[in-house]
C-alpha cells in the first residue's frame, strides 16, 4: 500500500521523476539511438563541448553494461567509445546515490585500460582514457556543478610541476604535460545544475536536465539531439519500451524512497522504545529492524532471492534480538 502511494507521489513530483517531455532521456538515447554510426554527432558534439575541442568517434567499443540491458537494476547506464586518434570516451549516467561512486569510476577507467591495451605491449601504448560520468546525485559536498580531474606531479619542497624530458616528449607525441597522458575525470550534477546555460556545456546539462533544447542553443550535437531523438519519432515497439524504461526508473525511485522511509520508521520506533530499556539499545534495536525490513522489502520486490535474504538474516542473530529476527524471517513464508 505505502509502495503503490509513493510510486503516485513520485510519478507526480516533477523535481523527482520528470514527467514525459519532447526528447527522450540521454541515458536511454545512449543505450538504443546513440550507438548508431549515423548518429555517432550527437556524442561527438556532447564529448567536445566537455573536452574543449572537436573529437571525432570511430567506433563504439563493448562496455559493462552493454551486455544486457533488461537486466540492468541499478540506473546505471555506460557506453565507451574510441576516436580516431585511438583516445577512449567511457561516458556513464548514473541516477541513483553511490557513496562510493568515484571508487567505481576509478575501477570502471582501469579495467578500460586493461582490456584494451595489447598483450605484450610496452606501456606507451596505453590510451588516453575520459571518464564523464552524468550523475543526478551529489557527488561530493561542493558547490559547484561540473569538476573535472587530471593527475600532473609537484614537487614536496618547490611545489614545481614535474615536466616530460625531451625522450618523453618525443615518445608521446603531441603530449605537453604528463596529464595529457593520464586518465581524465569528469563529473557531471545534473540535479546540481542551477538552469542558468552560460556556455556549451551548460547548454547540454540543460537538455540532460530539462530533455529540451531551447531555439537559440549553439552547442554541437544539440541540433540534432532536438531531431533525432524526438519521442513522436520513435517506433511504436521503441515507445514501448522507452515507456517500460521510465516505468522501470519510477519504481526504482519509490523502491529507494520506501526504503529510506521503512529505515527511518524502525529508527524512530527503536529509539522510542529505548526511552524505557536504554537509548543505545534502543538506536541499536532500530538498526537491526530497519535492516531487517529493507532485506524483507528486497526480496517482496524480487530484487534479492529468498536463499540470500534469508542467509542475510540469520547473520543477524547473536544481538540480542533473535526474536525479531525470528519474526522477519517467518514472514518470508507468508
Amino acid at each position: 500500500m505505502i509502495y503503490n502511494f509513493l510510486n503516485r507521489l513520485l510519478v507526480a513530483n516533477e523535481g523527482f521523476v520528470m514527467k514525459r517531455k519532447s526528447l527522450v532521456r540521454f541515458d536511454w538515447a545512449i543505450k538504443k539511438i546513440l550507438r548508431q554510426k549515423a548518429n555517432f554527432k550527437i556524442l561527438e558534439g556532447f564529448i567536445s563541448s566537455i573536452i574543449g575541442r572537436d573529437t571525432k568517434i570511430k567506433k563504439i567499443l563493448e562496455s559493462e553494461s552493454n551486455k544486457d540491458f533488461k537486466q540492468q537494476k541499478l540506473n546505471r547506464v555506460d557506453i565507451l567509445c574510441e576516436d580516431q586518434a585511438s583516445n577512449l570516451f567511457l561516458v556513464e549516467v548514473q541516477i541513483d546515490y553511490q557513496y562510493d561512486y568515484l571508487l567505481r569510476m576509478l575501477y570502471s577507467v582501469s579495467r578500460a585500460i586493461t582490456e584494451y591495451m595489447q598483450e605484450g605491449s610496452e606501456y606507451a601504448a596505453v590510451r588516453k582514457i575520459y571518464s564523464i560520468n552524468i550523475l543526478y546525485f551529489e557527488p561530493g559536498l561542493g558547490n559547484d556543478y561540473a569538476y573535472r580531474g587530471t593527475t600532473n606531479f609537484y614537487g614536496l619542497h618547490n611545489q614545481e610541476e614535474l615536466q616530460m624530458d625531451a625522450r618523453q616528449m618525443d615518445k608521446f607525441s603531441g603530449k605537453a604535460r604528463f596529464s595529457d597522458i593520464f586518465p581524465e575525470y569528469w563529473l557531471l550534477n545534473v540535479s546540481g545544475f542551477d538552469g542558468v546555460a552560460k556556455d556549451t556545456l551548460d547548454q547540454w546539462l540543460y537538455f540532460l536536465k530539462h530533455e529540451r533544447v531551447e531555439a537559440h542553443f549553439d552547442a554541437k550535437g544539440l541540433v540534432e539531439a532536438k531531431e533525432i531523438l524526438d519521442i513522436s519519432r520513435l517506433s511504436d515497439k521503441d515507445r514501448r519500451e522507452y515507456n517500460r524504461f521510465l516505468d522501470s526508473l519510477r519504481d526504482e525511485a519509490s523502491l529507494a524512497e520506501t526504503i529510506r522511509l521503512e529505515k527511518k520508521i524502525a529508527r524512530r520506533e527503536g529509539l522510542a522504545e529505548g526511552l524505557a530499556e536504554g537509548e543505545t539499545r534502543g538506536r541499536a534495536r532500530g538498526e537491526l529492524e530497519g535492516t531487517l525490513k529493507t532485506l524483507l522489502l528486497l526480496f517482496r520486490q524480487d530484487i534479492l532471492p529468498k536463499d540470500t535474504v534469508v542467509q542475510q538474516m540469520s547473520s543477524l542473530k547473536g544481538q540480542g534480538y533473535d526474536d525479531l529476527v525470528e519474526d522477519f524471517l517467518s514472514q518470508l513464508e507468508v
